[in-house]
């Protein structure tokens, strides 16, 4: 049976085979995906230089390549709007194992990569005691707890991004600590960051009343 084998590297070349009389027509999927389990469609695929096609609502793009054991082909890909392809391309490369001459059974797959350029960034804020705050994000105020203490918002970044979250007690000199903050960084990857924040209330001092003078009398 011939078997194929294909091997996918950025800029690497290895020695080849020697090239058969006829060289067979191989059958190759591009699957391109965002992250793992998330394809992109309309993304265009060329071998060579040359359109193999554009990927369809799943993220696959069928084509066919000669064959030749040995043979090297460079693939590229242009990633949509708010994705980023890899700095190198990849180059294909085919080699074969077993009897040779025999037909190719099924069609090869690469898988190549449109990194998002921003990433998705979920904030669930839960204050005990922190009802009605002002919730700000690097410095800009993006929310308010609710009557439970609850906050949700979220923002779009670049990965890597340090987000700053600080809820503001400026009206409410009760609760302690204090204008509480935290520091979340963005993964490449979207995330869902919850942040925990409980307050103690501080009890006002008793205010004294006024008292009345005592008058002393001296005999």
């Amino acid at each position: 049976m011939h078997r194929w084998i294909l091997i996918v590297g950025a800029g690497v070349s290895a020695s080849c085979q020697a090239p058969t009389a006829s060289a067979p027509t191989v059958d190759v999927v591009f699957a391109v995906e965002s992250d793992l389990g998330r394809p992109l469609r309309q993304v265009r695929v060329s071998v060579d230089g040359q359109a193999a096609g554009e990927t369809d609502s799943n993220g696959l793009a069928r084509s066919s390549v000669d064959g030749k054991p040995g043979k090297r082909f460079r693939v590229e890909h242009d990633c949509p709007e708010g994705h980023v392809a890899p700095s190198e391309p990849k180059f294909l490369r085919l080699r074969t194992f077993g009897p040779v001459g025999e037909p190719h059974s099924g069609a090869l797959k690469i898988t190549l990569r449109c990194k998002p350029e921003k990433r998705l960034a979920v904030f669930i804020i839960r204050a005990k005691n922190g009802a009605g705050l002002p919730v700000l994000l690097n410095g800009t105020s993006v929310a308010q707890t609710n009557p439970s203490g609850v906050a949700q918002f979220s923002a779009l970044a670049r990965p890597g991004t340090d987000f700053i979250v600080e809820l503001d007690t400026a009206s409410r000199s009760q609760l302690s600590p204090q204008r509480p903050t935290h520091l979340r960084t963005l993964p490449d990857a979207d995330e869902i960051f919850v942040i925990n924040q409980s307050f103690d209330l501080r009890k006002s001092p008793r205010r004294r009343g006024r008292q009345r003078a005592r008058i002393t009398k001296i005999e």
